[in-house]
């Protein structure tokens, strides 16, 4: 028994050392081999894992929300919409099998300015490996094989189209892991970033963002490349962001733009070679909004990442990320999940993640490593980890906007064509983003609603219709103005009343129309009857007249009775046919109450003027349509008397205790009726006096 422990304890240690010893080498031969269009190790190599647990679990479709520490990678200006102080770390589950510092920042706002001091080490996957190599000669190896494997391993010199797939299984292992640690190492280079952001504009919808960084290479690499890499470099990053309202639901819409590495050189202090960083750029959009969860933030994004440089596969230089975020319980809580779509021939990268926010937040993200099948090894699953305390946080105290709406009139008769005018303005200093005017009936129902993005209109005209453009009913309803900045303050003004109301412009009832139209007849009668009196009293005098010229002694004719008619008035002409100053009731009507007219009669004045006198009462009471009102029975006067009177004058009780007095003359009443000028027309021309004082409509 003990034998037999023994001997495999000896197997196994051999097994060990012998393929210890077939990748113990340092590998120098494999700098010699030509991988298809791969530079040397350079800092910042494409296509790196980022940093921040949260980030990696939306996929890092992060650029455009950016809104805690992990804004100082993905975009600075980020920073700039922070309301508190922010300490994190965050560690991965690759280096040599245990979590190593991916990230740590400090992120402090002081004022309006935000400064950020970080230490980042990206973590490289290994990814596809190129297709094509060149073995110079005398070509890799021999080496001694491993414990299953006797044969030797040894890479004749040669060009290899594809040679993971194509060669000799222990040949390909060595090939990776010559290509792993030689060419694109886990961990290449570390970052030591200082950033600034600040809002450009007073609305904070515009933020910009500034990264300073010392890069250096990794002390792993350089340990296995040697001094001949050890390389540095300052470059600096731009970012943006804005913000864009362009949906009343909608919490943010966010465009960011991020340039990695605008600027600067990579340089080798053993050599003195210096090469130029490449830089990479970022489109990203994202909205965040509280539709599908109320008072919870929901978010959605989308980066576009562009690579410019040639060492690069073409069909590498482009890659697309989306990442989805809910949060609950008020934000303590959230999950997330993203892909990433590197635009070549590897598969999706899918992400998953949660976080907890109490005193102290945590961030975990699990991303699903990518199979490759045969064209390279399987990349493995990971696991990411964010540890972050935030304090000094700020709750910002906004001002509101300044609000202001008005309608006039106050009530108005839509079914007459008539409109009502709502003044509106709204004020702040970060700028109107949205308005809304709502009207509403009695039972708090939305009848009518004006809305739109920007500063609103100064008047909106309302005919008194809802939003399916069909007249309301007659009522009171009320109307709601509000405004929204676009910091997302929002302003209401009082609730306030307007009154759809149709006017009785047949307040004069068809019986008293009726009375009115009997007694103008009656008029009309006794006018006739006047005038052939007068005639025929005129006809007695002048044959009188002739009578007395053919007598042979004249007698001088008697003098004209007292009274203002201009013909003389014989001797036995009845009382009854002479006009005298001062009111003629009218015969059989001394005093008209019909219940809406109270009297109505002639007059003449000292100059000879005749005039119709109408006094009434008017359930209207309004002016404008007690005027309208008085209008109808000018015409209806004018119709019967014609030019028999020289003015129509009419007095209107309305209300408790208003009086509105029409005067207009025969002619205008005359055009009138004939209907060659308006009713507006006719009464502007006429004088009207309000409770004793002259008034001038104005329709």
């Amino acid at each position: 028994m003990r034998k037999s422990i023994f001997l495999f304890l000896s197997l196994f240690i051999l097994g060990f050392g012998v393929n210890s010893l077939i990748f113990s080498d340092d590998f120098s031969d494999s700098l010699q081999i030509t991988w298809e269009k791969v530079k040397t190790p350079f800092f910042n190599k494409w296509n790196p894992f980022g940093v921040g647990a949260r980030a990696i679990g939306m996929g890092e479709a992060f650029a455009a929300i950016a809104d805690d520490g992990n804004a100082v990678y993905y975009n600075p200006a980020g920073l700039a919409q922070m309301d508190h102080n922010e300490m994190s770390w965050t560690g991965g589950s690759y280096y040599k099998g245990l979590p190593y510092t991916n990230f740590a920042t400090f992120d402090m706002a002081l004022g309006g300015q935000y400064f950020a001091l970080s230490y980042t080490k990206l973590y490289h996957p290994i990814g596809r490996y190129p297709d094509k190599i060149v073995v110079p000669g005398p070509g890799i190896g021999p080496l001694p094989g491993d414990l299953f494997n006797t044969q030797p391993i040894f890479i004749t010199p040669n060009t290899y189209p594809g040679w993971y797939g194509d060669l000799v299984p222990s040949a390909q292992a060595l090939l990776a892991e010559k290509y792993r640690k030689y060419i694109n190492l886990p961990f290449q280079e570390n970052q030591a970033v200082l950033t600034y952001a600040t809002s450009l504009t007073s609305d904070k919808s515009f933020d910009f963002g500034l990264n300073v960084k010392y890069q250096f290479t990794d002390a792993d690499a350089a340990k296995v490349l040697g001094d001949a890499f050890n390389a540095w470099a300052w470059s600096i990053d731009l970012g943006f962001l804005y913000k864009l309202r362009i949906i009343e639901y909608l919490k943010d819409f966010n465009i960011g733009i991020m340039l990695r590495d605008i600027s600067g050189r990579v340089k080798y202090p053993s050599t003195g070679v210096e090469i130029p960083l490449y830089f990479t750029s970022t489109v990203a959009l994202s909205m965040r909004t509280t539709e599908l969860i109320e008072k919870e933030v929901s978010s959605f994004s989308v980066d576009w990442d562009a690579v410019n440089d040639a060492g690069v596969f073409r069909n590498e230089t482009n890659r697309l990320k989306f990442g989805f975020e809910q949060w609950f319980i008020d934000g303590h809580f959230g999950i997330r999940s993203g892909l990433v779509y590197p635009m070549n021939q590897q598969p999706w990268r899918m992400s998953f993640g949660v976080s907890a926010r109490y005193l102290l937040g945590i961030d975990y993200a699990y991303v699903h490593g990518i199979p490759f099948d045969k064209q390279a090894e399987n990349e493995p699953d990971s696991h990411w980890i964010t540890v972050y305390w935030m304090w000094g946080k700020v709750k910002r105290v906004l001002p509101t906007p300044d609000v202001f709406a008005a309608v006039e009139p106050i009530s108005f008769s839509p079914k007459n064509g008539e409109t009502a005018m709502f003044k509106l303005n709204a004020t702040s200093k970060a700028g109107i983003d949205r308005w809304a005017l709502n009207i509403l009936d009695k039972n708090n129902t939305l009848v009518k609603t004006y809305v739109d993005i920007g500063n609103p209109p100064s008047q909106i005209v309302w005919n008194g219709a809802d939003n399916k453009y069909e007249l309301l009913p007659d009522g009171e309803y009320t109307f709601i103005f509000e405004a929204t900045d676009k910091l997302g303050s929002t302003s209401t003004t009082p609730v306030q009343t307007v009154k759809l109301y149709t006017p009785v412009l047949q307040g004069v009832s068809p019986e008293a129309l009726n009375k009115l139209r009997q007694l103008l007849n009656q008029i009309k009668d006794r006018e006739v009857a006047a005038d052939k009196v007068e005639v025929a009293t005129a006809k007695k005098q002048i044959e009188e007249v002739r009578k007395a010229k053919a007598k042979p002694t004249p007698q001088e004719p008697p003098l004209p009775a007292a009274g203002y008619n201009s013909t003389p008035v014989p001797q036995g002409t009845p009382a009854a046919m002479t006009y005298t100053a001062g009111p003629i009731n009218i015969i059989g009507f001394p005093n008209i109450d019909s219940g809406t007219i109270r009297s109505a009669y002639i007059s003449t004045n000292v100059d000879g003027e005749k005039e119709f006198n109408m006094d009434y009462v008017t359930t209207n009471t309004l002016p404008k349509y007690v005027m309208k009102e008085m209008g109808l029975m000018v015409r209806s006067i004018a119709e019967s008397l014609g030019y028999s009177v020289d003015k129509i004058g009419i007095n209107a009780t309305y209300g408790v205790n208003n009086n509105l007095n029409l005067s207009v003359p025969i002619a205008q009443a005359e055009n009138y009726q004939r209907g060659t000028i308006t009713v507006e027309q006719m009464l502007r021309g006429a004088n009207v006096n309000l409770n004793g004082e002259v008034i001038y409509p104005n329709f």
